[in-house]
């Protein structure tokens, strides 16, 4: 029985080698309109969070460091297509354009999308499987994916790969 960490390596690895063996994505029916010759590719609970604060702060003689400071903005369901991030919630729709996107990076706990000095992480159940993702359907690139060993030992002791 894999924890949900160890799943979201398996299903982000089983995507990874089917699109390394060209496979084509099929896309999926979007919770709502989109725009013509739009479609969907993932469909996902969503928690966005902002960037607030700054990185490093220096205090007193002591000195101090100030932890990075992720602030809840959003909650819904994520809509990844080709040009964006379409986030649905109660009050209607937040965007976020992948073409303006300066930097991109994966955390254990979600998708850093930093718009030059702005950062938006998008937390969605399985960060790596949505990078893979993300990163196939809007940029055409199929990332490096090293498995932590301690993920594959994981999958060994419940028989997925030997």
């Amino acid at each position: 029985m894999l924890n949900p960490f160890e799943q979201d390596w398996w299903d982000a690895w089983n995507l990874w080698s089917a699109l390394g063996q060209g496979v084509q994505l099929q896309p999926l029916p979007p919770p709502v309109p989109l725009e013509p010759g739009e479609t969907a590719h993932a469909v996902e609970p969503c928690e966005v969070q902002r960037f607030d604060g700054v990185r490093l702060a220096i205090g007193n003689s002591h000195g101090y460091a100030a932890a990075a400071q992720w602030r809840t903005i959003d909650n819904g369901t994520a809509v990844l297509t080709r040009h964006r991030v379409l986030l649905l919630n109660r009050y209607g729709q937040q965007v976020f354009g992948l073409a303006a996107v300066t930097r991109m990076w994966t955390e254990h706990d979600g998708t850093v999308l930093a718009y030059g000095d702005t950062q938006y992480k998008l937390r969605v159940p399985r960060p790596v499987w949505f990078d893979v993702m993300l990163n196939y359907v809007a940029f055409g690139r199929r990332i490096d994916l090293v498995v932590p060993p301690f993920v594959q030992a994981a999958w060994q002791r419940a028989g997925l790969i030997r």
